[in-house]
This record gives structure tokens, C-alpha cells and sequence, in this order.
């Protein structure tokens, strides 16, 4: 199960946290990007953590590593310039599999099916450093005007529940399909 939904839930959350580190000015933000997970934590993720509903949280080091990808994946640049960072209908692994780039039509995913077949093998403990990993190759290709499903990254790192997986896999494979195969035909 996702961590606490104390007051606000999990996708109240992440959607505060997508808010608050769009405003986030370059430097804050860098800052973010480089922060140390295994260590105390930036103020400004302890700032963020107070006023987007986690500081009480119990998972602080996976609340480290998510504001980390999160600061990744946002745009860079002047915070009036920045459009959008979460975006609930955008699967992480319809993006995954586009590179961050809607319009796509091409057969090649980015992110290939072999990586894709080790993510979803790796032992628990290693996915948070391999999502983190993803967010930098998201971050250098997508479309800033292209978000992506925060919750389904929190998801896959919050919990080991094979749902996550498999709603990964599945949006993957929906988003890779449907350049490929535009309706599936059963046999004669």
C-alpha cells in the first residue's frame, strides 16, 4: 500500500509538491536535483514537506528520492516559464515509452523493452535509485509542455505491490501497441 494517506492523501500530495517545485527558483531547485537521500535532506524539501502535507510522514527517506525525481523531472529554466510537471492522465509508462513526447509515432521506444523487463525485475531495494536513473533520461528528452503521472512514480516507490508493476508494464505496452498495431484483429 502507498505510504500514509494522512490528511490530504497521496495524490493531494504529489500534486502540491508538482506546484511548489514548478515556482521553485533555479538555484532551490539544483539543489534538489543534487540532494543527498541517504543524508538530513535540503531545507527546501523540509520547506516542501510542511507546506505539501508530508511532514508527518513516516517514509521520509522514499519521500527524499521522490521529491529528488520529482526536482529532476522538473522543467529548467525561469519558474515563469515552466508548464507542467504531474499530470494524472499522462502514464509514467506511456512516457516511458515515448520519451516524454506525445506526438510520437515511432515503433522504437525510448526506453527499451529489455531495460523495461529489468526495471520490472530488480529487487525492491533497487528501485528507487533506478527510478531516479529513468528521471534523468525522461528530463533530457521530454516535452516541457509534457507532463507525467507523479503518483505512478510514488507508487512504484512507496510500494511493492505488483499492481504497480503491471499498471507500468500494461501502460507501456498500451502506448508501444498503439503505433504499432492500431487495433488488434483476433484469428480466423
Amino acid at each position: 500500500m502507498p505510504p500514509n494517506e494522512n490528511v490530504i492523501g497521496l495524490g493531494e500530495a504529489i500534486s502540491r509538491t508538482s506546484a511548489f517545485l514548478l515556482k521553485l527558483e533555479p538555484g532551490p531547485l539544483a539543489r534538489l536535483r543534487r540532494m543527498d537521500v541517504n543524508g538530513p535532506g535540503e531545507t527546501e524539501f523540509w520547506q516542501l514537506a510542511g507546506k505539501c502535507g508530508f511532514l508527518a510522514e513516516t517514509q521520509e527517506d522514499k519521500w527524499l528520492r521522490l521529491v529528488k525525481i520529482m526536482a529532476i523531472l522538473t522543467p529548467k529554466g525561469d519558474p515563469a516559464n515552466r508548464d507542467r510537471l504531474h499530470q494524472s492522465e499522462r502514464t509514467f509508462g506511456a512516457a516511458l515509452c515515448d520519451g516524454g513526447q506525445p506526438g510520437w509515432s515511432g515503433e522504437v521506444p525510448f526506453f527499451s523493452e529489455r531495460r523495461l523487463a529489468r526495471f520490472l525485475t530488480l529487487p525492491f531495494a533497487r528501485r528507487g535509485e533506478a527510478l531516479e536513473g529513468i528521471a534523468r533520461m525522461l528530463a533530457t528528452n521530454r516535452a516541457p509542455n509534457s507532463g507525467i503521472n507523479c503518483l505512478d512514480i510514488a507508487c512504484l516507490l512507496f510500494s511493492n505491490d505488483a499492481k504497480y508493476t503491471r499498471k507500468l508494464a500494461s501502460t507501456y505496452y498500451n502506448r508501444l501497441d498503439s503505433t504499432r498495431n492500431p487495433k488488434c484483429v483476433g484469428s480466423a
